[in-house]
This record gives structure tokens, C-alpha cells and sequence, in this order.
């Protein structure tokens, strides 16, 4: 979703068509607690991290948050997880399968214990996706569940979860939607995840403090029922301003962050017994274009304005070369499952390429209804100052053709309020999206579907084509990834040639570290993840 570095706020599930019947098998686990095995690493009494970030509770359903995410799934686990690589594996489920593309069966792992001893339940299981599901209750990941028709036992080990209609996002949302204990959720409705309630998991750390605005301390779970990590206690920090952040890891006070800006991650490189590591973040900055309102309604304006974008140039100026340029919205990184990195980067070599050109640029203009240019306004959030870096150098450029670019700030606030009630017309906007799910039709379904062209969706660019939308129902009404994959690559190939929306760049993500640690797996879904127990002794 369009994102001012949230990952989970303002959510929405597209609407989906029905579509044939199939057999899948996701992913098939060993039955019963997963062993033990690999080398043996020496043990780290304390990891003290720093989070740019304040967080507003342990409790993800009730504050779905970048920043409480990387906390809260260090102790809370989900039925299904992500690897690195963004696939669903097996967690507090031992199995799992999508017997139809209504219906979801998930085994549940035995031997699974709470961290007061009591056993893992499907009460449990069902008690909590009810809660994760219940707008009722405040639950800011509800949106998830907006199409499903029933939760149940199907087994004394089984849960299965049937949809009113076909979903292929909703196997995601399982895999950011932790599992607690229901005896202590339901007594703790009230301050679950504060001070007071903290919360009840499974995880490979268990919370033991929390002091509001300053910090959360975990321990190790002595009675994991997976691997045991290697650090023992956990102390993360809230430092909300960069350069302290950065003081804090020189000095050592703390051992390591996520989330280094890239102007920063030059800085973090020069400090001494420092590592940092780069991951794909899979966030993409675009340009939306309104289609239905002049002077973007012309074919030839669009084509003008991709040209005038040196993509190369602002990853190198404003990401500090920390990114890469975006041939399409979704980056390669973000299909998952259902197309191999081999097969995606040779399709993406195949669309439409607008690379830097004034030349090409001034000819598409002087085809165009505005030969001369014309004057439009682009608003950017103040969270987001590169955007706003991004439409200057822009505006720049479109100034050498006679087109006059106003880029004005806003608060994120003021911004958000616009995007969401879709005035008339849309004009010029700037906007970031942060993938929800590791599959590449997550923008895509939204943006591009004529349906979403309204208030409160993500159709900025008032976009409508008649075979985009067949394409898009043919995706989202199918659980087969080589359906999907083809459909998604038709509305990729389409979306290159009407440009609605022009891909400028993909961002990455730095974590430092101390060099007397390693860490295994960094990748863009560590938020999702028990991303310590992959840290050991250097």
C-alpha cells in the first residue's frame, strides 16, 4: 500500500473473482517438533538493538506497525512463516493446503507449548484469527479477513478456514497474524500488550518488560519446541533520531538496527567493528498519472514525462546508490512463489523500456495535444523528503520542454487525506508502496482495477482498461501459480505500454551489526520473523 514507511497501516484486500476449482499443496512439514539440529553456536548473554522507532504495544493486532512488527515477531508466532525469499513455510502448523480455492487446512504442530507450559490448542488457533478478524474489537489487521466465511476444528489438531469466495492473498495473511493463548488473551482484553499484559506466546523469546516510549526486554524460551537461539536476553531501544542511532552503535551502546537511511548507510560503513548488510526493502517510489483528466488523459504527456525520468540518476542522488531503477511496480524479489528470479528478470527485460532521454522526450511532447508544455502541481509528504527530491529533479528536466512542475510539500497527514478521497481530478502524484504480501500482484490488483478508481482505493490514476481488468480477475480468480503468473505478467506488459504509472526506483534496506556477530537469512520479510535467533558469535 502507498506507504509512509508502514507496512500494515490502511490495509485493503481487493475484491476477488471466482474461479475454478484446484488442488494445491502449498507446503508439507514433518509432523511434530522440529529438531534441533545444525552446529552448535557458543551463547550471547545480552543483544541490545536500536529501533528508529517508538512502538505502541506487544500486541501486532491492535498496533500493525513496521516497528512493532520486528518486535512482536521475535516472541509470537504465526501458523505459516516467510523465508527469505518471501515463501510460506511451516511454523506453528505443521502442514498446510488449500484444498479448493475456498478452502484452507492448516495441521497444527504438536508438542507446541505456551510459555506457561500450557499446550497449543485449535481453541487457541481459532480464538485468535477471530480476534485478528474482528473490526469489533479494534483489530487493525481485519481487512485480512474480510472473506471468510467460517473458522474451525476440523480435527483435534487441525483448523480449517473456508472463504465465501476465492482469495489468493489470503494465504499471506496468515503468515502475519501470530497465535496466542487464548485463557490469557481473554483476560487481558484490556491491556494486552501493555506494561501490565504483555503477552502469551510460543515464540523462541518470551517478553519479560515493557516501558512505553523507551524500551522491551525478551529472554529465551528455555522450552522452545524449535532450534533454541544463541542470545539469551534481548534489549531493544527506541531511538527515534537517526544520528543518535547512529552514536549509539558507534559507541556500542547498541549492537546493531534496521532501517538505516540510505543517505546514513555510508556513515554506518565507516564505523569501526561495524558490518552492515543490504537486503531488498521491495518498496517502489512511481509516479501516478490521471489518466481521465488533461493533460495526462494524452498517451504522449505520459510517454514525455518516462522519458524525462533519470531513473540511474536519482538512485545515485537520492538513495546514495542504495536502490535500483523499477521497470515495473512490483520488484523481481517480490513474486515469491510463483515465477523463479531467473524467469522474472528475463520477462522484465521484455517490457517497454522509457530509458532517460530529453531527445525522446521533447518528441513525445510535440506529438501531444500540449506541444508546448503545460503547469501542474505535485504534492509529496514531508515523511517521504525523497519523493519530494525525486519530483524536482523531475520538474527540472520537464522545465527544458516548457513544462512547469509545482512541487509542494505536505503534511503525511494532509497527503494521506487526499490520496484516500480521490478528488477530481488526480492529477500528478508521487507515492511509495510497501508490499503487503510477497506476491506481485499485491499493487497491481489494486492499482490497476478499474473498480478501485474511487474514493478510499488505490487507483490514483483513474485508470480503466477492459482487458486489464479481465487479466486481473483471471489472476485473482486462480490458486494456480502458473495461471497467475502469466496473467500478472500480461498486466505488467500493459501497465508498461498505457503508463498510468511510471516505476522510478526500488529501495534497500541496511542493518549494522557488530562485527563480533553474524546474521543468517537478512532479507526484505525479517519484520515477519524470530530475525535474533539468526544472529550468533561472529
Amino acid at each position: 500500500m502507498p506507504g509512509s514507511g508502514s507496512l500494515s497501516d490502511r490495509r485493503r484486500l481487493p475484491r476477488v473473482v471466482l474461479g475454478a476449482v484446484l488442488l494445491v499443496l502449498l507446503a508439507v512439514g514433518a509432523g511434530g517438533a522440529a529438531a534441533s539440529s545444525g552446529s552448535v553456536h557458543a551463547e550471547i548473554s545480552q543483544l541490545t538493538w536500536g529501533v528508529p522507532q517508538t512502538i505502541r504495544s506487544l500486541d501486532y493486532t491492535h498496533s500493525g506497525d513496521p516497528g512493532t512488527a520486528s518486535v512482536v515477531f521475535l516472541a509470537m508466532e504465526p501458523l505459516v512463516k516467510y523465508d527469505a525469499q518471501g515463501h510460506l513455510q511451516p511454523d506453528l502448523a505443521s502442514s498446510f493446503s488449500i484444498r479448493n480455492p475456498t478452502t484452507y487446512v492448516y495441521n497444527l504442530r504438536s508438542g507446541v507449548k505456551f510459555w506457561d507450559g500450557h499446550p497449543l490448542t485449535t481453541d487457541d488457533v481459532i480464538y485468535s484469527l477471530q480476534q485478528s478478524a474482528s473490526k469489533a474489537a479494534g483489530s487493525q489487521v481485519a481487512s485480512f479477513f474480510s472473506d471468510v466465511k467460517s473458522m474451525t476444528a476440523t480435527g483435534a489438531n487441525q483448523v480449517t478456514i473456508k472463504l465465501k469466495k476465492p482469495n489468493p492473498f489470503f494465504r499471506y495473511s496468515i503468515a502475519v497474524t501470530y497465535i496466542g493463548e487464548k485463557a490469557y488473551w481473554s483476560t487481558h482484553l484490556k491491556d494486552l500488550g501493555t506494561s501490565t499484559g504483555l503477552n502469551m506466546g510460543t515464540g523462541p523469546y518470551q517478553f519479560t518488560s515493557f516501558t512505553s516510549g523507551q524500551n522491551v526486554t525478551l529472554t529465551a524460551n528455555p522450552n522452545y519446541w524449535g532450534q533454541k537461539p544463541t542470545v539469551q536476553k534481548i534489549v531493544i531501544d527506541f531511538i527515534t533520531d537517526p544520528a543518535t542511532l547512529l552514536l549509539a552503535v558507534r559507541s556500542g551502546q547498541a549492537d546493531g538496527t534496521f532501517n538505516i537511511p540510505q543517505q546514513q548507510v555510508d556513515q554506518y560503513k565507516k564505523l569501526p567493528n561495524t558490518k552492515v548488510n543490504l537486503a531488498p526493502e521491495l518498496r517502489t517510489a512511481y509516479l501516478s498519472l490521471d489518466t481521465e483528466s488533461p493533460p495526462f488523459n494524452d498517451i504522449h504527456v505520459r510517454r514525455a514525462i518516462a522519458y524525462a525520468v533519470d531513473k540511474s540518476g536519482l538512485v545515485k542522488a537520492v538513495l546514495a546508490g542504495y536502490g535500483q531503477t523499477a521497470p515495473a511496480m512490483p520488484p523481481p524479489q517480490q513474486w515469491g512463489d510463483l515465477l523463479s528470479q531467473s524467469k522474472v528478470n528475463s520477462f522484465y527485460a521484455t517490457l517497454p523500456k522509457y530509458s532517460f532521454s530529453m531527445a525522446k522526450a521533447k518528441a513525445e511532447l510535440a506529438q501531444s495535444a500540449y506541444p508546448k508544455g503545460f503547469k501542474a502541481t505535485v504534492p509529496f509528504p514531508d515523511s517521504e523528503p525523497q519523493l519530494g527530491k525525486l519530483v524536482l529533479s523531475l520538474s527540472q528536466n520537464l522545465k527544458q520542454l516548457g513544462v512547469t512542475l509545482n512541487v509542494k510539500q505536505e503534511t503525511s497527514s494532509a497527503w494521506f487525506n487526499t490520496l484516500y478521497s480521490h478528488p477530481k481530478p488526480m492529477g500528478m502524484q508521487v507515492v511509495s508502496w510497501v508490499p503487503d504480501y510477497p506476491d506481485p500482484a499485491d499493487a497491481a490488483a489494486l492499482i490497476y482495477n478499474s473498480a478501485f478508481a474511487t474514493k478510499n482505493s488505490f487507483n490514483t490514476a483513474n485508470y480503466k482498461n477492459p482487458k486489464m481488468d479481465a487479466l486481473l480477475a483471471k489472476q485473482q480468480g486462480s490458486v494456480s501459480n502458473a495461471v497467475r503468473a502469466k496473467a500478472i505478467q500480461g498486466v505488467l506488459r500493459l501497465g508498461a505500454q498505457d503508463l498510468p504509472y511510471i516505476p522510478v526506483w526500488y529501495d534497500e534496506i541496511g542493518m549494522a551489526l557488530n562485527s563480533k556477530y553474524k546474521i543468517s537469512n537478512f532479507g526484505p520479510w525479517y519484520l515477519y520473523s524470530p530475525w535474533a535467533s539468526n544472529i550468533t558469535a561472529g
